[in-house]
């Protein structure tokens, strides 16, 4: 442990040299402006946006339609178990209607999979969507406000204690990219009213079609 944390003071020690070197670089005798830097904390941002909201929403109500969809089709099945119960296990309609259940439950288990799959991969695609534009509206307000470097503000909670183990809490103090920061230099803020005009001055989009009988 007393290892490990040495090795982070001397990465966090040589990140600090590295920054500070950095700027008298920059701010050295031939007047190039020293480096700016601010911090902004993007998953913070993805829950405050208005898109973000409506986004997390929909998948809300994606997942709430396929538990309806899932319950309309159990209890498909229920009614037909309930008719076998009420026929005789020797009557050539009785192995029918086992087949046919079985069957049927096979294919409602594979559909219920598949549409689990199918609905994960589109809101993996629509967090990189939305994780692009909030990049791209980073970058945006940096090179308004002239900000260089922007470091990311986010980072992971400390395990609970009854949790914590020297790896864990190694790995959580490394993952805190911004260890200390000026509330002055944080735009998260900004990137996130930058986001909501953008987004409310976009056209709505077309309503899916209705889906055909």
């Amino acid at each position: 442990m007393n290892v490990r944390i040495a090795v982070l003071a001397g990465m966090v020690a040589g990140a600090g040299w590295l920054l500070t070197a950095a700027r008298s670089a920059a701010a050295d005798e031939t007047g190039t402006p020293a480096i700016k830097v601010a911090v902004c904390d993007p998953i913070t941002v993805l829950n405050k946006i208005q898109e973000g909201k409506d986004v997390m929403a929909k998948w809300k109500q994606d997942g709430e339609t396929l538990q309806n969809q899932a319950t309309v089709r159990k209890g498909q099945l229920q009614t037909e178990s309930d008719e076998i119960k009420l026929l005789l296990p020797t009557s050539d309609e009785y192995q029918k209607k086992i087949e046919k259940f079985t069957e049927d439950q096979a294919d409602t288990q594979a559909w219920f999979q598949a549409a689990q799959v199918n609905m994960a991969r589109k809101q993996r695609e629509e967090e990189k969507k939305l994780f692009s534009e909030i990049l791209k509206a980073v970058a945006d307000v940096a090179k308004e406000q002239g900000i260089t470097i922007v470091i990311n503000g986010a980072h992971a909670d400390f395990p609970e204690l009854d949790k914590l183990d020297a790896n864990a809490f190694v790995q959580t103090i490394l993952l805190h990219t911004s260890l200390y920061n000026d509330v002055s230099l944080d735009i998260t803020d900004k990137v996130i009213i930058a986001m909501d005009k953008s987004y409310s001055a976009s056209p709505a989009p077309a309503p899916a079609p209705a889906p055909s009988h």
